[in-house]
């Protein structure tokens, strides 16, 4: 599927049945989530079903209101919004999700459109671009800020094997090498071994090194 990016014009709200787009707002910051309610009040076609800010409610929550388009921060307590995107397409398909992020990654905004996500925005985008978004994303459309898609594509995909990526995620979590061992099952000696194997790939020094490079390009 191909997607737009071109900078979405602001159509006007479709008046009978069914105009009405229900919105799911999932956002942790409560200064954000209020503005972004506030924004989106002012709009006769959009109706904020529910407004969170803990990816731990959102499938119960989607099964409660039933909205049309979901809008994710990605980074999120408990779940991020990566990890929510195939739940949410697994408990209800027709569900559009909308992924915004303030610091978003290459690797991030690969791993979303490759996961079929139906748009992805900067925060800083302005409301109007956003209720627009919405609109387009909410009739079938797919809406990924031009830039992201750009970068998204320069850093290429991740050299990383399966196993080296989960690896990597847990040392950057803080545990050590035992420690990831027990959590996969593995010999301590074979996780030393993943960590050096994906230290080269990513021509890192070390596992801190290669844990940065890692995370600053989303692929961990």
């Amino acid at each position: 599927m191909s997607f737009d990016t071109t900078q979405p014009a602001l159509p006007a709200p479709v008046k009978g049945q069914g105009s009405q787009i229900r919105v799911l707002l999932v956002e942790d910051h409560v200064l954000l989530r209020t503005a972004l309610q506030a924004v989106f009040s002012l709009e006769a076609d959009i109706e904020v079903v529910a407004a969170i800010g803990d990816g731990a409610e959102v499938l119960s929550t989607v099964r409660r209101t039933a909205p049309d388009v979901i809008v994710l921060d990605i980074h999120l307590p408990t779940i991020d919004g990566l990890g929510l995107l195939p739940l949410i397409q697994a408990a209800d398909p027709r569900v559009k999700v909308l992924l915004l992020a303030s610091h978003p990654r290459p690797g991030d905004v690969r791993r979303a459109i490759q996961g079929g996500v139906d748009g992805f925005q900067h925060t800083d985008l302005a409301s109007e671009r956003l209720i627009a978004v919405i609109r387009k994303i909410r009739a079938g459309e797919r809406v990924v800020d031009p830039q992201l898609a750009i970068n998204a594509m320069m850093h290429g995909e991740s050299p990383l094997t399966a196993r080296e990526t989960e690896v990597l995620f847990l040392a950057a979590g803080g545990r050590s090498a035992p420690e990831v061992a027990r959590a996969l099952h593995l010999s301590p000696g074979a996780v030393r071994n993943y960590l050096s194997a994906a230290s080269a790939k990513l021509g890192a020094s070390n596992r801190s090194e290669a844990i940065r490079i890692a995370t600053d390009k989303g692929w961990i």
